[in-house]
């Protein structure tokens, strides 16, 4: 169920976005004069987990860059989707439990300068992730030989903050490459169930993300 209504608001976010760039296209000088450049792409994110119990992973990432706005200051959006595994002692036993899966819908502020063919921005995005945990294929008989039964796993969505910081180099009019560093907050509750107890803990589910991809210009600000 988590996961249907998580697929379900990226598509709709996904819609929308894709209608604000397509209106925006066609739009005389209200939002010509506010957003110079605005690009769209994909990257790769490397995801290093702040806790100990978290293992490294990477993934595919949807990305955007905003050329310029005429304040410096504008909008900030992001769609944060990874997988991580932890590790988890039960009795005497420590193994990998499962895999944890954020799916964080952001929304925040941010500031962009230009210098010449290069962008850095810098935003603070908060957010709600639908989190879901799939629990390691060999965790029961795992535990199981260290004595402890396990039972089930379960884990609560959870709210979210991420600053992050880019610098994006235009290659060509409408084609940049950027980098990117961010680091997540997030803390949601679990639930680990064995055949004599019932404990929920906090996860400590905070990440160091660093990103480097391609954005293709969707729109220009007109010249004349």
């Amino acid at each position: 169920m988590t996961h249907s209504r998580a697929r379900l608001i990226f598509v709709g976010l996904l819609s929308i976005v894709a209608v604000v760039i397509s209106t925006a296209a066609r739009a005389d000088d209200p939002v010509d004069t506010a957003v110079a450049h605005m690009g769209a792409g994909a990257g790769i994110s490397f995801i290093e987990p702040s806790s100990s119990s978290g293992h490294s992973s990477q993934g595919v990432v949807f990305l955007y860059h905003w050329h310029s706005f005429h304040s410096g200051w504008g909008p900030s959006f992001g769609l944060d989707w990874h997988s991580t595994d932890y590790n988890q002692t039960l009795g005497p036993v420590t193994a990998v439990l499962g895999t944890l899966q954020t799916r964080a819908l952001l929304v925040g502020y941010g500031h962009t300068k230009r210098f010449k063919h290069f962008t850095t921005s810098a935003n603070l995005n908060g957010g709600y992730s639908f989190n879901g945990y799939s629990e390691n294929f060999g965790a029961r008989p795992i535990f199981a030989s260290g004595g402890t039964q396990l039972v089930g796993v379960g884990v609560d969505n959870s709210w979210v903050a991420r600053p992050d910081v880019s610098v994006w180099y235009d290659v060509f009019s409408h084609i940049a490459v950027g980098v990117s560093a961010a680091y997540l907050w997030s803390r949601p509750n679990m639930q680990i169930a064995t055949s004599t107890s019932f404990n929920t803990q906090r996860l400590n589910a905070d990440a160091f993300e660093f990103t480097v991809g391609v954005a293709v210009g969707v729109w220009k600000k007109k010249t004349s």
